[in-house]
């Protein structure tokens, strides 16, 4: 799975330097600020998602192309957004200065903005049918206020609130997390002609893989370090928030993470082959270690 998540990185980097070509501009430092959000390293395991929704589908990487650089531009705004002074303050990411160190919290505001009208040019200027228009709904759903912001919304209320217990902090990684990664497989499927069965049930494949990603990435801040993570650690315990660590204990939440990927791999192993790549991941991603 390393291999292939490498081979696909390797396809979107591509994509993303066509399309960042083709919307290139001359105000400057904004699109440099642009820039250097959106390349500025990652695993880009949502854009991964998106091929692999295709594949499940029976099509390929370059089918979804718009979709996959679409949402990989909107994790990327969230991100140069949530890194601000006002939200985590952070300093570090990916093993670089966040985008807000270098080139200020006015234009690091203006480049997460930018960034998300950029994915909606993205996804908007291929080929549009009905089950694309589906799937850009889908992701603007995902991305939103009953999506991701709203996680996000619940991520700045947990902060030195010691009633958040696992059923509130189960709700936050589901929005903060697992929309967006919801959005690229989901969303590819759609737009791939994916049947109601098999939607529904990688949604909730997709809902499990994000928990189970924003649970390992709890435990790494516990149990890693700077230098392998390229970002802070115990950042958690710094801003007094819970996490799923906090009530079930590290050895408790590897379990948690078990369960998670067991009732994953419950859900679509009934479709056979196709269903091989996306077993595969989140065992992979249920045992990463940055």
């Amino acid at each position: 799975m390393k291999g292939l998540l490498a081979e696909y990185k390797n396809v979107f980097e591509r994509q993303l330097q066509d399309i960042l070509v083709e919307y290139k501009c001359d105000i400057q430092p904004i699109f440099e600020a642009l820039t250097y959000g959106v390349t500025n390293g990652g695993k880009r395991i949502r854009p991964a998602l998106c091929y692999l929704g295709a594949e499940f589908c029976g099509k390929d990487s370059q089918y979804v192309k718009n979709l996959a650089v679409g949402i990989e531009l909107i994790h990327s705004y969230s991100l140069v957004h949530d890194d601000l002074p006002c939200m985590d303050d952070d300093k570090l990411r990916r093993g670089k200065p966040t985008a807000h160190v270098v080139y200020g919290e006015g234009m690091a505001v203006l480049a997460g903005d930018a960034l998300l009208n950029m994915a909606f040019e993205v996804m908007l200027g291929g080929d549009f049918d009905a089950d694309m228009r589906r799937a850009i709904k889908y992701v603007a759903t995902m991305s939103g206020i009953s999506g991701m912001i709203g996680g996000q919304c619940l991520d700045l209320a947990n902060e030195s609130k010691e009633n958040f217990g696992i059923n509130e902090l189960t709700r936050l990684n589901r929005l903060k997390t697992s929309c967006l990664i919801r959005g690229a497989l989901v969303g590819s499927a759609i737009m791939c002609g994916a049947s109601k069965n098999e939607i529904d049930a990688l949604e909730v494949y997709a809902g499990n893989l994000g928990e189970i990603f924003q649970i390992v990435d709890d435990i790494l801040d516990r149990t890693s370090t700077e230098q392998i993570l390229g970002k802070e650690v115990k950042k958690d315990i710094a801003n007094d928030k819970r996490t799923i660590v906090d009530i079930l204990g590290i050895d408790g939440a590897k379990e948690y993470i078990k369960k998670l990927e067991d009732e994953a791999i419950a859900k679509i192993d009934v479709f056979g082959e196709k269903s091989q790549k996306l077993i595969e991941l989140v065992k992979f991603l249920s045992n990463r270690t940055n």
